[in-house]
Parts: structure tokens; sequence; C-alpha cells
């Protein structure tokens, strides 16, 4: 499920700072859809760095989790729960 914000709560990273290798958001543009990208001074650019549009015209915005922060270890469940399936 996405969990969509309302674009005026986005706070651009300080990307001196942070360098550009920080990872895309998703964007909602009313007239074009979702996409992949970034919000730098006032400009919308896709995951790539091209100019998209004026950040104006995005609407929401929500993070992108990589699957790594749904992955269960389930070894780690199996050895602290004692039970192990029948061989």
């Amino acid at each position: 499920m996405i969990h969509w914000k309302p674009v005026a709560e986005y706070v651009e990273p300080n990307w001196v700072k942070d360098g550009t290798a920080l990872p895309p958001w998703l964007f909602w543009r009313t007239k074009k859809g979702a996409m992949l990208g970034y919000v730098r001074d006032g400009e919308l650019f896709d995951w790539k760095w091209l100019y998209v549009c004026d950040a104006n015209k995005v609407t929401h915005f929500s993070e992108v989790n990589g699957p790594e922060s749904n992955v269960v270890d389930l070894g780690a469940f199996k050895t602290g729960s004692g039970s192990e399936p029948d061989a």
C-alpha cells in the first residue's frame, strides 16, 4: 500500500550534505500520474535527473521502501521457537 502525503509536507534534502545518491521518491502529478524522481530547487526531475516539470504541478509524494524493509528472517523465528517440523 502506498501512503501518500500532500506535497506541502515534502522537505527537500540538503543535496550538498547528502549528495545525490539518495533513493528517489514517488511523486504524483495530477495529469501524468506517478513517477519516481527528486524535487530540487522547486523543479521535478526523474530518477535519472532529467527535468520533468515545475514542482508546483506535483500534488502528493511517498517514500519508496526497498524490499529489504519487508524481508523477515524465518531462520531467526524458527531457532527461537523450539518447534522444528518433522523430517
